[in-house]
């Protein structure tokens, strides 16, 4: 099999040793690579029951049969590990070079495990394996992290990294990467930090990646370029970037607003969307390999933090940031995307957090007793950038904030709980779920906890004009879930698939030409189905059961109050029905587990 390498690198933090092995044609055959197959080493290697924090939690990063070729947007990988926020199975993905560096040292996969005395880095120069105590680097920000490491090393090495917030184990502290690549979602960086484990610090360049038929390769990323270039969306996406999803969310009133009471902001496009972020955009910038270049450099023009030159703000953070929390400043935004990145924390998680602060505040549930002074008020821009600092510090209020918001409505109570916006304990993105069915059920069912990276039927409802209908939904759910699935196993970013609407059968032709082996669209969705399967019956056996797939109190008992989406809710019965057939169509029972006549047709064991 062309384009792997066929082999994994293991790792002991604890005993300092490492090994190679070899993965198997089987396994290759059956999970692809990616998500699959990082399911797949990480299930065989977790112990059972294993905590979060002990040294025995695996961490498996993985890349795909696409990385390190010519495929646009192949430069992907995968971090899988145990969840701190929820103690189920955790997948963060991020791009960069660290993916190809790993490859062309020769290895499809890194599987870490054990804990290192004192704080370390992991240094892999292709075949030589260290582990360095470095305490000079515990404590740095992570661009500075970057920084000394190629001093130290090399710019041949690529790295990634945690900033204070994993350091201190704040449960939403993810890694960066390439400085401006974020595996940022459900707290990987917690678990680097839990092993004292500042960074890992790839160089490959001894490893030749091959494919089998590379004119046939050429020949499709020539085709894939033509239909990018001739899809009116994949123009305007080129042009404005993810944020351009803001002026659809806030149209059909799904942008989350004042911590998810409602679905659109007046003018928000202008103020903090993609027009916004046009006004101060400096130029594009794509990741390794990409052709779209949807990266958009900004840099601030007005007030307290202009000459902020930054890469972003995305989507996510600028409606998360913007009118989650009533912000219009744009140069605030980029801000706290800044001191996030930098500090090492997940926008997403830590903005939705912030945002269920304030209104715990504006109900009077909290004061400014507990909050150590400060005044927690929608809008306050300094005390935003303020709570960014604290949690991932820990300091006064914002050690309770750096649990997350379902741990810290369980310590406030007295109901914050039912409009924590979380689902399993990570916070809900960008979309608000009453204003899509679909979207809806995908949050409750993602095994990380609320997600739109793993489905994200948005599209195909409003296409249809059925967002709040939930008939045919969990049909649609799994389709689409499948179909992402595929991606995320072939490690294909999101956007070179939906923007050049590349086929499944695109997607085969591209790997029968890498990797030389004849594959189906029906072979790719068999290999979704065994995968998912594989990643429930992990939080099945870890304890998650249908308990945890369901939504915020918020989006069963409280209606849209405005906006385009106004009067809108999902009841709790049409809810159960749209996850009880999904589960049906999973092969699962009425109580999500998988039944064994399923997980003996996939062949999962």
């Amino acid at each position: 099999m062309k384009s792997y390498t066929g082999k994994k690198l293991i790792v002991d933090l604890t005993t300092k040793e490492s090994k190679v092995e070899e993965i198997s044609q089987d396994i290759l055959k059956k999970y692809l690579g990616g998500r699959g197959l990082g399911a797949k080493l990480f299930f065989d290697a977790q112990p059972p029951n294993t905590q979060p924090f002990s040294p025995e939690n695996h961490v498996v990063i993985a890349s795909g049969p696409i990385t390190g070729s010519l495929v646009p947007g192949g430069s992907k990988f995968v971090l899988i590990t145990k969840s701190p926020v929820n103690e189920g199975f955790l997948e963060s993905y991020s791009s960069g070079n660290i993916a190809y560096s790993l490859k062309g040292a020769g290895y499809d996969a890194l599987v870490i495990k054990g804990k290192c005395d004192r704080p370390s880095y992991l240094k892999i120069d292709n075949q030589k394996v260290e582990i360095i105590e470095d305490e000079s680097l515990w404590g740095t920000d992570t661009f500075e992290a970057e920084r000394k490491l190629r001093e130290k090393l090399s710019d041949l090495f690529s790295a990634m990294v945690i900033g204070p917030a994993g350091e201190n184990q704040v449960l939403m502290a993810g890694l960066n990467s390439d400085f401006y690549r974020q595996a940022a979602r459900g707290g990987g960086g917690t678990i680097f930090g839990s092993k004292n484990l500042k960074a890992v610090v790839v160089k490959g360049t001894q490893h030749d990646i091959t494919c089998s038929d590379v004119e046939k390769v050429f020949t499709l990323q020539r085709q894939h370029r033509e239909k990018m270039a001739n899809n009116p969306i994949g123009k305007t996406r080129r042009k404005y970037g993810s944020p351009y999803t803001l002026s659809m969310t806030n149209a059909i009133g799904m942008l989350p607003t004042k911590n998810f009471t409602t679905g659109h902001y007046e003018n928000a496009e202008e103020l903090f969307g993609h027009l916004g972020v046009d006004r101060i955009k400096v130029k594009d910038k794509s990741c390794i390999g990409c052709i779209e270049a949807c990266s958009k450099v900004t840099k601030v023009t007005e007030g307290p933090h202009k000459g902020l030159v930054f890469e972003g703000p995305e989507y996510e953070t600028l409606a998360l940031f913007g009118s989650n929390l009533l912000i219009e400043d744009i140069g605030a935004i980029v801000k706290a995307n800044e001191m996030c990145d930098r500090l090492g924390l997940d926008t997403i998680s830590t903005a939705v957090t912030i945002g269920f602060a304030m209104e715990c505040y504006e109900k009077g549930l909290i004061d400014q007793e507990d909050t150590g002074g400060l005044e927690i008020k929608f809008g306050d821009i300094e005390v935003t950038h303020k709570l960014i600092e604290m949690i991932a510090k820990k300091e006064g209020f914002g050690a309770l904030l750096s649990m997350g918001s379902k741990r810290a409505a369980q310590k406030i109570g007295k109901g914050s709980e039912k409009f924590a916006m979380q689902v399993k304990g990570l916070e809900i993105p960008a979309y608000e779920p009453r204003a899509s069915f679909g979207g809806a059920l995908a949050y409750a069912v993602s095994p990380r906890g609320a997600c739109h990276r793993r489905c994200w039927p948005v599209s195909n409802e409003v296409i249809a004009g059925t967002p709040y209908n939930p008939e045919g939904k969990a049909k649609l759910v799994k389709k689409v879930w499948d179909e992402t699935s595929i991606y995320h196993t072939l490690l294909f970013c999101d956007f070179q698939i939906k923007h050049a609407k590349l086929s499944l059968q695109d997607l085969c032709d591209y790997y029968e030409a890498l990797v030389g082996v004849n594959i189906t669209a029906e072979d790719l969705l068999e290999v979704a189905d065994r995968q998912e399967t594989l990643i429930r019956y992990f939080n099945c056996q870890e304890g998650l059961s249908k308990k945890d797939d369901t939504l915020p109190d918020r989006c069963f008992n409280e209606k849209i109050p405005s906006g385009p989406s106004k009067g809108i809710s999902i009841g709790k019965d049409i809810f159960n029905d749209m996850l009880e057939e999904y589960y049906e169509l999973r092969g699962w029972n009425n109580e999500g587990i998988p039944t064994e006549e399923t997980l003996k047709r996939l062949e999962v064991f």
